[in-house]
């Protein structure tokens, strides 16, 4: 049984590692897109990501631990989410901003008065968590406000917005509790919750390149 699970989590691990390709496909196939500042972001968050996978792909092949690439990954992509949003949403531009500021505070905090960088850092990662979802929230309100006429599922970052949504939400519960479950579980208890995340970070993925693949010059400004 511990096989059989060692085996569908590596699969999986593969599978979530690899998603990461199809939307930056559709980023490539559509570059022209990249004149504007919410694509050039999210293709910063897009290469963020795969970086991450290839170092901790690395890291965990020679036996190394990648908890301090995961925490730096969330850092990071939040700041680059934060950014995205800022440009999405003009009126909440500012207070977006100061959240790079709390967060970055709330990492240092985490690192080295609660946890350790090399220690899954859960306060840290739920803080990033809600506040991405309150992003997508407020974004689904400017969406059906600013387009009551037209079909939201033709305008890009309806998905990229429900993408980013669902990788959170699925995983907050996860995320919070991050830092008992690397801590106290068994090895194939960590492997069940890691096969949920991958699972979820796949879809994230698919989701990404869905709202990539409806940019049209009459939509590339959403």
């Amino acid at each position: 049984m511990i096989d059989s699970v060692h085996h569908f989590s590596r699969a999986l691990i593969y599978i979530s590692y690899f998603s990461i390709v199809v939307p930056l496909y559709f980023l490539v196939r559509k570059k022209h897109v990249l004149r504007f500042r919410q694509y050039r972001l999210l293709g910063v968050l897009l290469f963020v990501s795969a970086i991450a996978d290839v170092a901790s792909y690395i890291l965990a092949k020679d036996h190394f631990a990648t908890i301090p690439i995961i925490n730096v990954y969330f850092l990071v992509s939040f700041s680059v989410l934060s950014f995205m949003y800022a440009r999405l949403l003009h009126g909440a531009k500012q207070a977006i901003l100061s959240f790079i500021g709390i967060g970055f505070a709330c990492f240092l905090w985490d690192t080295f008065c609660i946890h350790t960088i090399v220690t899954m850092q859960s306060y840290t990662v739920t803080l990033f968590s809600v506040l991405a979802i309150g992003y997508t929230l407020v974004y689904y309100d400017h969406l059906l406000s600013t387009m009551p006429a037209m079909n939201i599922t033709r305008f890009p970052f309806f998905w990229i917005n429900t993408a980013v949504a669902y990788y959170f939400c699925f995983n907050l519960f996860l995320f919070v509790f991050s830092t008992y479950i690397f801590e106290n579980l068994k090895e194939e208890e960590v492997l069940a919750v890691w096969i949920f995340h991958n699972l979820n970070n796949t879809i994230k993925n698919i989701l990404f390149a869905v709202g990539l693949s409806h940019v049209s010059e009459r939509n590339v400004y959403s």
